[in-house]
């Protein structure tokens, strides 16, 4: 009888152990946080990758096209560096 009785603390002891590991212990519980934030984070960085890229794709798109750079240098005065604008006034009624 006593091994039956041996075999059963031992068992209540394991059980135990592994509660009080998996349940009281922060490191544990730290960890999964970590990897848990690691993971969310890694997807996000995967989203935003794939963004940026999309946007770049779009930025040389509109680069190429000079129509667009006309349009921001008439409407909004864009200059490229190392460029000089010279800004005249609008001539009179009278002058041509």
């Amino acid at each position: 009888m006593k091994k039956v009785r041996f075999g059963i603390k031992l068992k209540y002891l394991a059980i135990l152990a592994l509660a009080l590991v998996l349940l009281g212990n922060r490191g544990l519980r730290n960890l999964v946080a970590s990897y848990r934030e690691y993971r969310n984070l890694a997807a996000r960085k995967m989203q935003l990758e794939a963004q940026r890229a999309e946007l770049t794709k779009q930025l040389k798109a509109i680069g190429e096209n000079p129509a667009v750079e006309q349009a921001a240098r008439r409407e909004l005065g864009f200059i490229r560096p190392g460029e000089t604008e010279y800004r005249f006034p609008p001539p009179k009624d009278g002058e041509k």
